[in-house]
Order: C-alpha cells, then structure tokens, then sequence
C-alpha cells in the first residue's frame, strides 16, 4: 500500500513543491487550504503530473474545520504516514500596531492549530510510525518588530516543534521543523521550492535532527 502525506496549508510554492517531492518517492498526497478553488487548481496541476490527490476545504484558524477535514481525508487514506503543517499568516505590521485581538487569532493559525491538526492525526501517525513535519521561519530566532505577530508565531512554532520532537519519540512519531530563513523564490539555489521540498525529504527520511535552518 502506498504512503501517504497530508499538507495543510496549500499553497503554489513550498507545500506543492513539497507534494511533487513527496509524489516521486511513492506517496499520496492530501491537502488542506481555505480556498477550494485554489485546491482544485493545484489537484489539476499534480494530477497532470501523475500525482494522486484528494484534497478537503478548512479554514486553518477554525479548529472544527480542521477536525473534519483531517478526519475524512485520514479515514479516506487510513491514516497517514507523513502530516506537514505548513499555515501561517504571512503579514508584514508593526507589533505595536497589533491588538490583543489580532495577535490571539493569528498565533491560533501560526502554532496552535498545528498542535491541534497534530492531535487529530495522532491515531494514524502512531500506527504507522510517522512523521509531523512543520514549516518554520527565520523571525524564530531573528525577530522584526516590521512582522511582530509572524515572529512571535514562528518563535512559538519553533519551540512546540523542540517539545513535541522529545515528547512523541515514545510513540515512534518523529518530529521536524524546516527553519527557511529567507524568501522562497521559484529560480533560487537556496530557496526554491524544489530544494526545501528535498530538505523536507531529509528530515523526514533521517529521522534524528528536530530542526533544519536553511
């Protein structure tokens, strides 16, 4: 039976790349965005490429959508080996220009839903030894009051990778945070698409390191 990765948060760079990467070891690929639309697109675009793709509609900041997104597309795929969580909401603002409010709502969709999607997949991943991966950012560790929320998401996302990474290795689930400290950009030597997708790979097929800083 094949393999199977789950990407929540799809978009046409990285979480696509990471789709064809994944697609050319022998996986199946899910997906997860807001936009069914875009999902359609992209489903299109794979499936041109000989990809299998089932995708489900959820808004990452809504926690029930989640749920009911992983849960059919898991059931549908029983379970899955590899979950990507790759949302964020990718902002540049001042943090003093940020409210109680708008902080609150952006770190639900940038750390803890990934917490969240992770739970809901839990059963599938224990069962087939899996692998949660995430996809992490440069602001972690380098934080710009120009995009005060992503960085404190990011520094959040950092440290939930850290602890899940000790935390889950009694179940045999491995978890790896990609730290892409740079744009993504198509024709990139270091940050295309193509070569995150391949360092995705690594942590993935390594299984040891929690983090990758590229």
């Amino acid at each position: 039976m094949s393999k199977s990765i789950l990407i929540i948060g799809t978009g046409s760079g990285l979480s696509q790349g990471v789709a064809e990467k994944f697609a050319a070891q022998g996986f199946t690929v899910s997906l997860i965005s807001r936009n069914a639309q875009n999902l359609e697109n992209i489903k299109q675009q794979l499936n041109a490429k000989g990809i299998e793709v089932t995708y489900a509609a959820a808004d990452a900041g809504n926690a029930q959508q989640l749920s009911t997104a992983i849960t059919n597309l898991s059931e549908f795929n029983s379970g899955f080996d590899v979950v990507l969580y790759n949302a964020a909401v990718l902002k540049a603002k001042d943090i003093f220009e940020e409210t109680s409010a708008s902080l609150t709502e952006e770190f639900t969709i940038n750390v803890a839903n990934a917490l969240h999607s992770l739970q809901m997949a839990y059963p599938g991943l224990k069962q087939k030894q899996g692998a949660f991966l995430l996809t992490g950012g440069g602001l972690s560790v380098n934080p710009s009051a120009d995009y005060g929320s992503l960085s404190i998401g990011k520094a959040g996302l950092r440290s939930l990778a850290y602890q899940l990474h000790e935390r889950l290795k009694q179940d045999n689930i491995y978890v790896g945070l990609l730290t892409v400290a740079g744009f993504i950009k198509p024709e990139s030597p270091t940050h295309s698409p193509a070569v995150l997708a391949d360092l995705f790979w690594n942590l993935y097929n390594e299984r040891t390191a929690v983090e990758f800083q590229q």
